[in-house]
């Protein structure tokens, strides 16, 4: 029985002893659980025409600290079912089409995600990752559609750093034409998001059955990548509307790379010295 059917059980068990409120959340949730996915308990608590409190209590019940606890682990499963159309839809509950509102939502999730980053951050995933980055003779970067942005940008960073790095934005036949290239030893950083793109599985699922060690960027250990990684990172890319929220990975980024140019502080400078000189020679800039 998967994680989402477990949830769903759990919700109306026997051993809970509900009452006729709390059964008429569980139902709602159930019917809803996408919808769930975008509702603060203010929300709830209108529609349904429950007290707050109540909805709190239930929470409770289920054995979370609170309702967005409880809205969290919903939404780790229903991200990946939602459809563009569904993320707009649900998102106008709580979207007020102003400027000032705009901009305090979309940078308040964005420091909200961060904020989650900061205080769930798995050391021992993420040092395990440098480590097999800083031993592999060459990294090759995973990521299509909207995570194509975050693979391009860590394919550029890593080679300033004079590491060999491959990079693959397209599920297309041609982005493995460089294959037989490939070293062998060479480390998989896959980058996929909910919905998880089929072509990202697809392509990280073809490097797993030749035997190359792979370590995914991902937004909840339950995403498609996981089964296929040596080593998963998780990432909270909370978004809104249709949009993809994207502060959070790219600072994971970031943070591989100060932490390798710390590592090897003269390789680094050497390397970013032929940058420099490359870019003054060619006019990379104004």
């Amino acid at each position: 029985m998967d994680y989402k059917q477990n949830f769903f059980n759990r919700l109306t068990d026997d051993s809970l002893n509900l009452n006729n409120c709390e059964l008429k959340l569980a139902d709602y949730i159930r019917t809803n659980y996408k919808k769930i996915s975008f509702l603060d308990m203010t929300d709830v608590s209108k529609i349904l025409s429950v007290e707050p409190e109540h909805i709190a209590a239930y929470a409770n019940k289920l054995g979370f600290k609170d309702y967005e606890e409880l809205r969290n682990i919903i939404r780790d499963f229903a991200m990946s079912e939602l459809s563009s159309t569904d993320r707009f839809e649900f998102s106008l509950i709580n979207i007020n089409p102003r400027i000032n509102n705009i901009k305090n939502l979309v940078i308040n999730k964005e420091i909200s995600n961060l904020n989650k980053l900061m205080d769930n951050f798995d050391e021992v995933a993420f040092y395990s990752i440098l480590e097999e980055i800083i031993k592999a003779p060459e990294i090759i970067v995973v990521g299509t559609r909207s995570s194509s942005i975050i693979a391009i940008y860590a394919e550029h960073m890593l080679t300033r750093l004079g590491k060999k790095t491959w990079k693959i934005t397209s599920g297309a036949t041609d982005s493995l034409n460089s294959f037989s290239l490939f070293d062998d030893n060479a480390l998989v950083l896959a980058i996929g998001f909910a919905r998880y793109p089929k072509e990202t599985v697809r392509i990280v699922n073809f490097f797993k059955k030749h035997n190359f060690k792979i370590v995914s960027l991902t937004d909840n250990v339950m995403s498609a990548l996981t089964p296929l990684s040596d080593i998963t990172f998780t990432i909270p890319c909370e978004s809104v509307s249709i949009t993809d929220f994207y502060a959070t990975p790219i600072s994971v980024i970031n943070m591989i790379i100060i932490l390798l140019s710390q590592i090897d502080k003269q390789g680094s400078i050497s390397y970013l010295n032929k940058f420099e000189d490359i870019a003054k020679d060619y006019g990379f800039y104004f």
